[in-house]
């Protein structure tokens, strides 16, 4: 840890810059839903969201570095993203491109392991964490459908689950089937978006990212919520988090 903290002022100068305003946290494995609904919190609270997952595969894409070829093979094989690469990736993003007029930030797929978690807290003060989860078996059935625009990466979604308490109706474009509604851009599936890989990251997520749930209970910080319904769900999610923050403000 200490070495990473170390690696960390590069950005930040002697000392880390401390970001003052509340910072939301939304967890989950993979496909439980959690950036379709930062998009929508963003947007109704004015916060921006800062997704590493949207972010690692802009590098992706456009990163001929050294970085681009080490994300493109960690991706590749199903793992998740170490500490030092993603310190790395918060160095060059996340406190560099703030909007001044925000409320807060909302942070999707950061922290991923309780080291980041206390780095973070170096950082900021985070004032709630909402833990999205969902069943494995229906989580490998929604990640396998999910679709995203290839130009503007809004996600939709081609599942229909329907069985056991589940009522999740597919997400998708109003106009085309196959083209973003925003953009027009087509639709792709991802490439770790295969039964075997979507296996591994979910086994490698509970591994190394569940004990966040512990960490930040410890902390108070901590709520969670099962979307049976998608996006459905999400007034209640809203709803929820509002009036948790509301209650922590008070005391």
């Amino acid at each position: 840890m200490r070495n990473l903290m170390k690696r960390s002022m590069g950005l930040f100068g002697k000392k880390p810059q401390i970001y003052s305003k509340p910072i939301l946290i939304l967890m989950g494995a993979p496909g439980v839903g959690k950036g379709t609904y930062g998009k929508r919190l963003s947007k109704d609270w004015s916060m921006p969201i800062f997704s590493t997952g949207e972010y690692l595969r802009t590098l992706l894409k456009t990163d001929k570095t050294d970085l681009g070829n080490e994300l493109r093979a960690l991706v590749k094989a199903g793992k998740l993203v170490g500490d030092d690469v993603i310190m790395k990736i918060m160095e060059k993003r996340l406190f560099t491109d703030e909007d001044k007029k925000a409320k807060g930030i909302i942070l999707d797929g950061f922290p991923r392991t309780v080291g980041q978690a206390e780095l973070l807290d170096k950082l900021g003060k985070v004032q709630a964490v909402m833990n999205f989860f969902l069943r494995d078996d229906i989580l490998i059935e929604k990640l396998a459908g999910r679709r995203e625009c290839e130009k503007c990466h809004i996600p939709y979604n081609v599942a229909t689950i329907i069985r056991d308490g589940y009522d999740m109706e597919p997400l998708m474009p109003k106009k085309d089937p196959g083209h973003c509604d925003a953009c027009n851009g087509k639709l792709i599936q991802r490439e770790d978006d295969t039964e075997k890989v979507i296996k591994d990251r979910l086994i490698e997520y509970k591994q190394k990212t569940a004990p966040l749930e512990g960490y930040y209970k410890k902390k108070g910080v901590y709520i969670e919520f099962e979307p049976k319904k998608g996006v459905k769900d999400y007034p209640e999610i809203k709803q929820k988090l509002e009036d948790y923050i509301k209650t922590k403000q008070k005391k």
